[in-house]
């Protein structure tokens, strides 16, 4: 469908106007986060990727799971209708994977209500980043069924694909009309990627190089301060802690894998003591462990770990370079 206009400027305000929390691209100094606005001209979508993605709208960096006393005194699940506006498609499919994780078996309260009530509208990309690869696990950066409604931008107007239900819903309330052949073509558009993964034979080759002295050569410069971990949409490691001895809060808060601590256990025996082996499982998390597990790779080619990486471990090229 088309629409005369900008449609992801208009679909905030109308979403704001229905009742919704409404989180969108904000520029912050030179980059650009998701954050909540209150009004359409906030939301900037001049970028091509977010510093960090949206995962945190419906899996927060802190949480509070309970409030204690003498008993449990409260349960603070959230049932607020929220909506991403300009999620890109690496991000949606993220999600994706987040939901088998919070969603599938065990299912996780806190999640499912956030992810019940969210609204995704997604934002094609005109250019591929200097480190996005999405493509190596096609996903397509100008097209998405991930989300609820996608939108390109066309010259002025805007090429709305509705997906959903809720997407459609939410359509109504706009004015569009059927596109004609000329805009068809004009949405098709191949991107340059200038990374890519071989994915060839991957769960062969990472089952084989477990034990190779690769990943201690991989490993040689990382610090293991957890960026890649954190910037990840696909990573969900957490602990959980208590603040409070008789009367508080039961926390849960992102973890990672590269810590130390991560894998202590409480007999001081820690399995993956070195560095290397804390970076090589996070590589076998996403590659490997998840691919028998869930049978996707959970890594959607975003680039950020890449870019943020203080000493230049690309995970791109060390995939690509397991033998």
């Amino acid at each position: 469908m088309i629409y005369e206009g900008d449609f992801l400027k208009n679909v905030i305000d109308k979403l704001i106007e229905e009742g919704f929390t409404v989180y969108a691209p904000v520029k912050v100094g030179d980059y650009h986060v998701f954050k909540r606005v209150s009004k359409s001209e906030e939301a900037d979508f001049n970028y091509i990727n977010t510093k960090l993605s949206p995962k945190e709208i419906i899996l927060p960096e802190n949480e509070i799971l309970i409030k204690y006393g003498e008993w449990i005194e409260e349960v603070p699940i959230s049932n607020e209708k929220t909506a991403v506006v300009g999620i890109r498609a690496c991000d949606a499919r993220a999600l994706k994977l987040m939901d088998r994780v919070f969603l599938e078996d065990i299912v996780d309260p806190y999640y499912k209500a956030r992810r019940d009530n969210l609204l995704l509208i997604g934002y094609a990309c005109d250019k591929a980043g200097d480190y996005c690869f999405c493509q190596s696990f096609g996903i397509n950066p100008r097209g998405s069924c991930d989300v609820d409604i996608f939108v390109t931008k066309l010259d002025g107007k805007s090429f709305v694909d509705l997906v959903s239900e809720k997407g459609k819903e939410i359509a109504q309330k706009f004015e569009l009309k059927e596109p004609v052949d000329e805009d068809v073509k004009a949405k098709e558009k191949d991107l340059d990627f200038v990374k890519s993964v071989n994915t060839e034979k991957l769960i062969n080759r990472m089952k084989e190089a477990f034990e190779s002295e690769y990943w201690k050569e991989v490993a040689r410069n990382c610090i293991s301060c957890g960026t890649c971990t954190y910037l990840c949409p696909t990573c969900y490691c957490f602990d959980i802690y208590d603040e409070g001895e008789h009367k508080g809060v039961r926390l849960r808060a992102w973890d990672s894998c590269q810590f130390p601590l991560h894998t202590l256990e409480s007999s001081s025996h820690n399995p993956r003591p070195e560095k290397w082996q804390r970076l090589r499982n996070r590589f076998y998390d996403k590659f490997y462990a998840m691919v028998i597990r869930k049978g996707e790779i959970y890594c959607v080619g975003c680039g950020r770990c890449i870019e943020s990486c203080p000493v230049g471990i690309d995970i791109a090229e060390v995939i690509t370079g397991v033998k």
